[in-house]
């Protein structure tokens, strides 16, 4: 169990662990001659297995590529799609689940391909393969900048970076406030 998941997305971490990767860009050759130390679609196939496991929960967050070894992934698989991703129909017989824009799963968790700047959640994402975003509130998990190997979602809640960014209650309340203030009224009374 994952604390504070919307209830829809519960299901997720129902079994061996949920598990963060993007960008895997299968057989695009372009990616390996930027990336020359890039595995080949083999390798990143198994290194993501050997994390998700047969019952292992795969976010991938956008930027497939090659179809045929997306089929390859185990485990019970979400996509949110990418600016690479050419529909969300071509990956409906790979994926258990498709979304095709960011995806709100928690109070402060905002699942997207490419980074966004939200000051009140935590912004998982990928798309930007060879600098991590240097913003609080960010992760990303484009398979350049972690290594290769997905990134667990578990251990990432877990490791308390989602209170680098207050909750929208607190963030509505501070306006307010500010608002007033400036406004010349007195609070509390």
């Amino acid at each position: 169990m994952i604390e504070g998941l919307y209830k829809p997305f519960q299901h997720w971490a129902e079994k061996n662990g949920v598990w963060l990767i993007s960008d895997t860009h299968f057989n695009e050759d372009d990616l390996r001659k930027a990336f020359p130390k890039r595995p080949d679609p083999d390798e990143l196939v198994k290194q993501i297995n050997q994390k998700v496991g047969k019952t292992g929960t795969l976010i991938h967050l956008g930027d497939v590529g090659d179809c045929e070894w997306a089929r390859k992934l185990k485990g019970y698989k979400i996509l949110v799609c990418g600016n690479h991703d050419v529909g969300a129909s071509v990956y409906e017989e790979i994926f258990d689940e498709i979304y095709t824009g960011p995806l709100i799963i928690s109070p402060r968790i905002i699942l997207s391909h490419e980074p966004l700047d939200i000051d009140w959640m935590f912004n998982i994402h990928g798309h930007t393969h060879n600098v991590t975003v240097d913003r609080k509130g960010h992760l990303c998990v484009c398979a350049d900048v972690i290594g290769y190997t997905p990134i667990n979602f578990n251990q990432f809640v877990k490791s308390g970076r989602l209170k680098e960014c207050e909750s929208i209650h607190r963030t509505t309340i501070d306006d307010a406030t500010k608002r007033a203030r400036k406004r010349g009224h007195k609070l509390g009374q």
